[in-house]
């Protein structure tokens, strides 16, 4: 094993496209968690190379940017959360793949044993397989890839709370808002896309509104060009936002109303402009990560329950 170097990226994207069969961006998949990697946590394997050494024992960053003599045949990606509040510093497992043909031969063990040395080395109080926002591409592992299930619990590790997604067939989502702008307009309430001066404002009303990453998350759909957010504003307070394509094109959220101003229709007015930014854009399903109020998103547009993720934890043991 040794440490990824980003001459390695089109190795890594061809290999996930073998594995990663549910999930058709699996090239931006793999540039999202490789561009949030913490350091040292981006590791390949080498056709032919010894599983127990990694580059770390054998020479560091020399080693790492040594010409590589083998083929990868697999590799995995980690990421540090810092420890804030009262919660400790988390190593996420984010990614691990193994090339079709070198399956079922403890490589997928060994990658994952190495990945975990080296988030508890760059500081991981406790290990995770879960999404690590605000760059994240799933909130656990898809139920469907079930070599991965097998793989966290024979590693020792236990089952969090289950998280879902659900779909929506934009051919057929209602996404008509005209009507509902124009009665929040008379109620004094701006509907409008983001704009990049915004973002101050608006992650300092959504931290204290919210907490958690959802102002970071908002501040990456306002670097786009355009804008992948929509606000709703009065009086130059922001009232809700909803966004897109933050993490992956093809994914809905977050998205969150003052609580002040919910039951006003806000949330759906948010919700129904960024599937038609998604539809016009040629997307056809989308996919809304993390999802809460399942019954909101079937009433609004017609939403169903689609992918079931299994998040994961463990100590780390000294």
């Amino acid at each position: 094993m040794r440490q990824a170097i980003p001459e390695d990226l089109p190795a890594l994207r061809s290999l996930a496209r073998t594995g990663l069969i549910y999930d058709p961006d699996t090239d931006a998949v793999v540039d999202l968690l490789w561009s949030s990697a913490a350091e040292g946590c981006r590791i390949v394997l080498e056709d032919g190379a010894d599983s127990a050494d990694s580059d770390d024992r054998a020479g560091g960053a020399a080693a790492a940017n040594s010409e590589s003599s083998g083929r990868i045949i697999g590799f995995a990606l980690g990421s540090l959360r810092p420890a804030r509040d009262e919660q400790p510093a988390t190593g996420h497992v984010e990614l691990i793949v193994v090339g079709p043909e070198h399956r079922e031969q403890g490589h997928g063990r060994a990658l994952l044993a190495e990945l975990e040395r080296r988030l508890v080395t760059v500081g991981a109080a406790r290990l995770r397989i879960r999404g690590n926002p605000p760059n994240f591409a799933w909130p656990g592992i898809d139920i469907r890839y079930t070599p991965a299930v097998c793989l966290a619990a024979a590693a020792g590790y236990e089952r969090l709370l289950d998280a879902n997604s659900m779909l929506v067939n934009l051919a057929a989502a209602d996404l008509a808002t005209e009507q509902d702008v124009e009665r929040l307009a008379e109620a004094g309430i701006e509907v409008r896309r983001g704009r990049p001066e915004d973002e101050a404002a608006l992650r300092a009303w959504s931290d204290e509104e919210f907490g958690g990453t959802w102002g970071q998350e908002a501040a990456m759909a306002l670097r786009k060009d355009p804008p992948t957010l929509h606000v709703a504003v009065r009086d130059g307070a922001f009232l809700g936002f909803a966004g897109h394509g933050m993490q992956r094109v093809g994914m809905f959220g977050p998205m969150g109303t003052d609580e002040a101003a919910r039951g006003l229709g806000i949330g759906a007015v948010l919700l129904r402009r960024c599937l038609a930014d998604q539809r016009a854009a040629g997307i056809d399903v989308v996919e809304i990560g993390w999802v809460g109020p399942a019954r909101f998103y079937s009433k609004t547009v017609g939403a169903r329950l689609g992918r079931v993720f299994w998040a994961f934890e463990k100590p780390v043991t000294a």
